[in-house]
């Protein structure tokens, strides 16, 4: 069997797993139902808020799996497209060839590892814009340099805490 049948037939393996592992997990959680067709249940008028909640969440969860699931189609998808082209192996971003201990451990896997990393680390620095205009709760305000947010605690705690009793002023007065 030549290098290229073999590498074909993983990837037709996977995506047979694949597809399977779609069907089973739509038919388990029945997520072709709505959401009180596959909890079994004629109305959710009864149900305690906490059930509803758990319900959303398992329901929610399977759905992410099943996309997880198809996203990885798509990828042994591609990598077969790619093997038909004669571009298997090689990265599409940068062109350069991937590892073969890669390839071998990630059949699917259409990126060198540095491309990989790049990607996948350029997603993780993406904070949300609301940070942008936001400022650290304790920032000097004032225009000065002092922190006013620090010295707040001092300003109310002299009227008294949940902690005060009676005893603190004869305390003190000893």
């Amino acid at each position: 069997m030549s290098e290229k049948n073999k590498i074909r037939s993983e990837l037709e393996t996977e995506r047979k797993k694949l597809l399977e592992l779609i069907h089973d997990l739509k038919a388990q959680a029945r997520l072709d139902q709505p959401l009180t067709g596959a909890v079994g249940e004629l109305s959710a008028y009864d149900n305690h808020p906490g059930d509803s909640g758990s319900q959303l969440y398992e329901r929610s969860k399977d759905f992410g799996l099943v996309e997880i699931t198809r996203a990885q189609l798509t990828e042994v998808e591609q990598a077969l497209l790619a093997l038909e082209q004669g571009k298997y192996g090689f990265c599409q971003n940068c062109g350069r060839s991937i590892d073969p201990h890669r390839l071998e451990a990630l059949p699917r896997t259409l990126f060198c590892l540095e491309c990989k990393k790049e990607m996948e680390g350029g997603s993780l620095k993406k904070r949300p814009v609301e940070e942008e205009i936001m400022r650290p709760p304790f920032e000097p305000r004032d225009g000065n340099g002092k922190d006013q947010g620090q010295d707040a605690w001092k300003l109310v705690a002299r009227y008294g805490t949940s902690s005060y009793t009676e005893n603190d002023d004869e305390e003190e007065e000893n």
